[in-house]
């Protein structure tokens, strides 16, 4: 759904209010706990902590200060593909 988003092998994929579809590792940089995703902002953030992730996985707020890496995407029908 829109705004939602799974963790699944070390991934966290999430789908934008627009649809498009956003991927980058799930583990903060900072001490490992999976991100969330904020649908309302557009952005990854750390429940532990708070540092926060732009869409592509660029530190916007520490303590984190190592970028998520981020994921191609490419949607074929139903099945979404995840890739470097």
């Amino acid at each position: 759904a829109n705004g939602g988003f799974v963790v699944k092998n070390g991934v966290i994929v999430a789908r934008t209010n627009s649809g498009t579809f956003l991927a980058v590792a799930a583990a903060c940089t900072h001490e490992g706990t999976n991100v969330n995703y904020s649908s309302s902002e557009n952005k990854f953030v750390c429940p532990n902590h708070g540092a926060q992730f732009s869409s592509n996985g660029s530190v916007t707020k520490g303590p984190a200060n190592t970028n998520l890496k981020q994921y191609n995407t490419s949607l074929s029908g139903t099945s979404l593909r995840i890739f470097s």
